[in-house]
């Protein structure tokens, strides 16, 4: 039940806290199931018992008085840091650790009503939550409760509760690509308490090698949000960068992982190619940008950020990427949200789990239509601008010009809208 590396002070701590006998005869007739989840796991079978976990002293931030007892409702990170000290510690080198830090920040978590942010934003984000005792963390995220089971955190269904949809299509990606369909075929023949039973990677092959709680090993240019780019390359909008020497080091991790079953030539082709989809999509999203930012200097987005309500986070300036919402913006910068938080990612994150559906279809092809679109509608404005009258003399004429353009735009958004729909319906065309 004591980990080799508890001091002798942990071992005085556990020696003070009761049995469990009085959890088990409670919650064996209000909350059957998670006594058997908890008995039939792996903490259950050695013994763990529930006070090891929920114990708290009363002057413990998240204590609480329960039937008599002291005990905290929701284990934190430290609480599993007795046993788990070093899963603990790698967790904290990688962005699962800030995701709640980060959400908070948000301007999109920040502009959405306090009602609804539990069910959107936070399911996801909590993977990084702030425990009353100051750590940051939920493991219960992978290993949910009560069993904590190792062998349900390595299947990919754990990660694609967050890891999913149009901003971030991993799980898709990776079931569409041969490495899925193979999961997904023979994967209920694996012994998932043994990994080298498996004959294709999961997520926590590639991206938790041996074990690591450090999400982030390997990753180089494709990482969270839109990525990063090498430092001292030239950046079509603004992106973290990464060095060559951290570049080097990680995509060697990597090609270490991808030679468990292919050549070292091979993965690095591979890898490479992704990081040219990567480059390629960023350039167009980055073209995209800069026509934006144009309208933007010319006074034509309509409405102008000084004339909407403010950005939670950066007030009345133009906000694309990072910090822009859903709301209060234009018709031409929704366009460009769809561009570079949906298609734009999906483009280079189906690369990396060599999906190529979600790379051509759901993400290059889209990102193409998306700046043609956000081509023609620049056009339509600056059109409409220069017809706009500059005096009492033809408003007239101009009225009936702008009525046309008008016109002319809602019958482009209907037909966009029309064949959307039916691409939604039917799926994208085969390549």
């Amino acid at each position: 039940m004591w980990s080799s590396d508890w001091t002798d002070d942990d071992r005085i701590l556990v020696q003070q806290i009761p049995d469990d006998s009085a959890c088990m005869a409670c919650h064996n007739l209000s909350t059957p199931f998670i006594v058997d989840d908890h008995l039939a796991g792996e903490m259950g079978e050695a013994g763990i018992r529930c006070t090891d976990c929920h114990f708290a002293e009363p002057t413990d931030g998240d204590a609480v008085s329960h039937n008599g007892f002291t005990i905290s409702t929701t284990p934190s990170p430290g609480d599993c840091s007795r046993c788990h000290q070093s899963q603990v510690t790698q967790f904290e080198s990688s962005k699962h650790f800030v995701g709640w830090t980060k959400m908070e920040a948000s301007a999109r978590y920040l502009d959405i009503p306090v009602e609804l942010r539990l069910s959107m934003c936070e399911g996801c984000h909590n993977i990084g939550k702030v425990h009353a005792d100051g750590t940051q963390g939920k493991c219960d995220s992978c290993h949910t409760r009560h069993s904590f089971s190792s062998e349900e955190a390595r299947k990919p269904e754990s990660c694609g509760t967050c890891h999913m949809g149009p901003d971030h299509p991993q799980i898709e990606a990776y079931l569409s690509s041969k490495h899925g369909v193979i999961y997904s075929l023979d994967g209920d023949l694996w012994d998932w308490s043994n990994t080298s039973t498996f004959t294709a990677p999961v997520c926590t092959t590639c991206h938790q090698p041996g074990g690591t709680h450090d999400v982030d090993i390997g990753i180089t240019i494709g990482g969270v949000s839109g990525g990063s780019t090498l430092a001292g390359a030239s950046q079509p909008f603004p992106l973290p960068t990464i060095t060559s020497d951290a570049f080097e080091d990680n995509r060697s991790m990597m090609v270490s992982v991808c030679s468990q079953c292919h050549s070292e030539s091979f993965a690095l082709e591979h890898l490479l190619t992704a990081d040219s989809i990567k480059n390629y999509t960023d350039g167009l999203v980055g073209e995209a940008r800069n026509i934006l930012i144009d309208l933007y200097d010319d006074g034509l987005l309509d409405p102008m950020p000084a004339d909407r309500p403010p950005n939670p986070v950066t007030g009345y300036n133009l906000t694309l990427m990072g910090h822009q919402t859903y709301s209060n913006t234009s018709g031409i910068e929704t366009l460009f949200f769809e561009m570079y938080k949906y298609h734009g990612v999906t483009t280079w994150k189906g690369a990396y789990h060599f999906s190529p559906d979600y790379t051509h279809w759901f993400g290059w092809a889209e990102v193409n239509h998306d700046l043609e679109l956000i081509k023609a509608e620049d056009r339509l404005i600056r059109q409409i601008s220069a017809l706009e009258p500059e005096t009492a003399e033809d408003e007239n004429t101009g009225l009936w010009a702008l009525g046309i353009a008008a016109v002319v735009i809602a019958l482009i958004s209907i037909g966009i809208t029309l064949m959307r729909k039916g691409w939604n319906k039917q799926g994208p065309p085969n390549a």
